[in-house]
Formats: structure tokens, sequence, C-alpha cells
């Protein structure tokens, strides 16, 4: 089924890609205006492809905090957590964001996941009071992100968010308590439609998710480039990922990922108690201080500078004296710099003792600065 924000795309002359199991706009025809607004002003994404379901049901909290590796239990309406679902051997099957809402939690993830979560999440159904629904049927979800989303969200909807929750204390297994961050939502107008306002910090950015009825999607779109927004595709939004060093499921880490490699530590809660893959990640934690034997890594590729040049492929060996330490993982060309930036896993060896590497027989350099 195709959708009204789907066809408002086309209008504006968006070039589609895959991703997931559909399309999504890669960009408008101006990538370097794409990318200026996303760091310097605000963009306006169409995060639609993102897996999302609400969960419901009075067994909801119980079965939920037992699957992921976050606080659930403590959250209260109008918060939310980053969380993990992992293997009992403590690999990544999804990451996703928990938002609590009164009666509810809105679970979003990455294309890549939503079909994996789905299935995680679907047998629960049968096992108690618990109901699970797939929101990509009723509403779109949009991302608003730079330094002037927070301002526009207040000019447009009234709201201070200098008063929203930013943290909740909460009790660790084995007695005292320490702070949880968590992100603040709320039902908010914005034109004449209500939509589901979360701040949700991206890639270094001030950011919110905004999830929206199909029907008014278009109009809320209208409204926030009417106010100064710029639409931007997902390739602009993959150039600040990868920039500020931030993994994404499907791409830099998935099943065969140990969280701690792909630097998932924020998602993680060391007190809570029990959840499936908790063994592992506490070993891992409390034994290591979270040393694993491999890394996710910022990193700067040399060469090929140039537009027309071809870019090293996921899955392409880093070498160090010719032999193989590691292996990118994104890649993608600055569209304001032309500088090559990269994401990918380095031994830890390597990290401790940084020496010449070499990937697609171009020098490939650890970035300083970013977010591991």
């Amino acid at each position: 089924m195709e959708y009204p924000l789907a066809t408002h795309h086309a209008t504006l002359g968006a070039v589609l890609r895959p991703e997931g199991d559909g399309s999504v706009p890669a960009h408008y025809g101006r990538l370097v205006a794409e990318y200026t607004a996303l760091v310097n002003h605000a963009g306006i994404v169409d995060l639609s492809a993102r897996g999302r379901f609400a969960v419901g049901g009075r067994d909801r909290t119980t079965f939920i905090n037992g699957w992921v590796s976050q606080h659930v239990k403590p959250l209260v309406p109008g918060t939310g957590v980053t969380a993990l679902f992992l293997t009992p051997q403590g690999r990544v099957i999804a990451d996703v964001t928990l938002d609590c809402l009164p009666d509810e939690f809105w679970l979003t993830t990455e294309p890549a996941a939503a079909a994996i979560v789905h299935k995680k999440l679907s047998p629960l159904v049968r096992a108690g009071d618990f109901r699970l629904t797939d929101l990509r049927a009723t509403h779109a979800l949009l991302g608003l992100v730079g330094p002037t989303a927070p301002a526009l969200i207040e000019s447009l909807t009234g709201t201070q968010l200098s008063t929203w929750r930013t943290s909740l204390t909460v009790e660790k297994v084995g007695g005292g308590t320490e702070s949880l961050p968590v992100f603040a939502h709320e039902w908010l107008c914005i034109g004449n439609a209500g939509v589901l306002v979360v701040q949700r910090p991206r890639y270094g950015q001030p950011a919110f998710d905004l999830f929206v009825l199909h029907e008014a999607a278009v109009e809320v779109w209208t409204y926030l480039t009417g106010a100064g927004a710029t639409p931007v595709g997902w390739d602009a939004l993959e150039v600040c990922r990868i920039e500020h060093g931030t993994g994404r499921f499907g791409q830099d880490f998935d099943d065969t990922t140990l969280a701690p490699e792909a630097g998932l530590g924020q998602a993680i809660s060391y007190t809570k108690g029990c959840y499936v893959g908790q063994e592992t990640v506490a070993k891992i934690h409390w034994r290591g201080h979270d040393q694993t034997a491999r890394r996710l890594t910022p990193l700067r590729i040399e060469g090929g500078d140039g537009e027309a040049s071809a870019l090293p492929g996921k899955g392409t060996p880093i070498l160090a004296d010719g032999k193989e330490v590691g292996q990118l993982t994104s890649v993608v060309r600055h569209p304001v710099t032309q500088e090559v930036l990269a994401l990918g896993y380095l031994r830890s060896a390597v990290l401790a003792q940084p020496t010449a590497l070499v990937a697609d027989g171009r020098p490939v350099h650890i970035r300083e600065g970013a977010a591991a």
C-alpha cells in the first residue's frame, strides 16, 4: 500500500532507494544542502521505513523486561530508553527504542530488525495478557534533526522543552540507586494533527521522532517545512551517522556481533537483573571493562576524494603489514569535504598500539573525536 507521504515525496523530486522491505527518499537532488541543514539548521526526514510496534496488555512490562537489556519496570508515561534484544550469548538481535505510554510501550527498530522483533514478540501474545500491534499500518514516522529543531518544536506546539524529564532514579539489584537517562515524549498538536513528539538526539544533534497518522503526515511535513525545516533524504543522514561514528543494525552489527564490540553500552543496564544475554555482557563488562577482541571504530580513508572514485565496499579487509586486522562496514564520501569516512572493526591490539593500516590499497587512519 502506498501512503500519502510517499506520493508527496514524488512531488518534491525525491530519488528513492531500497531500504528494508520498501524504499526511502535517498535525496532530493541537493545532498550538500541537505547535509548542511542537518548540522547547521534543521532537516526533516521520512523514517517510516523503520519498524514500529505497540505493545499492550497487563503482562507487557514483565515480558519486555525479561527480553531487553535496559530498565523497563521503572519507566513512567512520558519516558523512554534505548535497549537491545540479545541472544543468550550476548550477540545483538536488534536495537530498539522503547517509549512508555499510559497503556502501551511503543518500540521502534531499524528496518533490518523489524521482522526479527516481530518474530520474538509474537509468541508472547499466546503466553499471557500481551498485545502486539504493527504501527506501520497506521502511523508515519518523521525525524526532525538539527540545532534549530528544538526551537521549531517549541514555536509550532507552544511546549517548553526545558520542563521535559531527562532522567529517572532507579533501584539497582543488590541495593542503592542510579540515574537512568531517558527520552521524553508528549502528545502535541502540529497544525490540526495530533503528534507523539519524542525528544531523541541523533548523531550528535538535537532531534525528535514524530509519530503521526498516515493521513495527517503530509500536513505535518508541510507545517515543518513552512517553518524552515529542509526535506532531507537518508543519504545525508547516513553521512551524519558515519561522521559521528554510530553503528547501525544490519550494516555495522548484527546477530554475529557482541554488544560491547559495537559500542552499545549506553543501551545496557548492568544493574537491572536478569534478561536474555545478561550473563555474557555482564562478564565482559565487569571482568574486562568492556574489552573485546575487536571494536567498531571511526576511520578515514586516504585517496579517492574525487566524486567519480569508487569507494571500498562493506567487508573490505583492513590490513597491517599485509595481515588482516579488521574489516570495513560503512563507507561514505563526505558531500562537503569530499573526505572518505568509514566505520570498521579493528582488533583491540591494533587500537592499543596503532600501526599503519591499509584498505583497498589506500591508507586508513583512526579518526579522533568521533563517537565510537
